[in-house]
């Protein structure tokens, strides 16, 4: 099966950022079912400059919004969860992205090209 050029490729189907396997350290604050405060330590699997793929213990649910703080840099973001993935040794894998994207906020190397930056550069 050949490859399509990304030009080719539907919108629909393209990521908007890079993932990057990348574990940083993070605080995930949210209200459970209870309205009771949580703050749990945890830190990431994947990383891109839209979200990340996190670990939590606590029960969260799709389309819950959670504040997910980098303590190396000291700043936090507002994050809806997006998908609930398998759950092991009591740790549930959570997708979430942020409400407003942050290039640079995982502190990784600088992000990648995305395709909406190849597209404006072409035209």
């Amino acid at each position: 099966m050949p490859l399509a050029p990304p030009d080719e490729i539907a919108a629909r189907n393209r990521r908007r950022s890079k993932r990057v396997q990348h574990k940083t350290p993070v605080i995930a604050r949210f209200r459970d079912a209870n309205k009771q405060s949580i703050s749990e330590k945890t830190h990431t699997m994947i990383v891109s400059d839209h979200g990340a793929l996190i670990l939590l213990a606590a029960a969260v649910e799709a389309q819950q919004v959670i504040r997910l703080e980098n303590p190396s840099l000291g700043e936090e973001l507002l994050c809806r969860v997006v998908s609930l993935g398998p759950t092991l040794m009591g740790k549930t894998q959570v997708a979430v992205e942020f409400i407003v994207p942050k290039p640079g906020f995982w502190s990784t190397a600088p992000s990648p090209k995305t395709p909406e930056s190849d597209r404006t550069r072409k035209k």
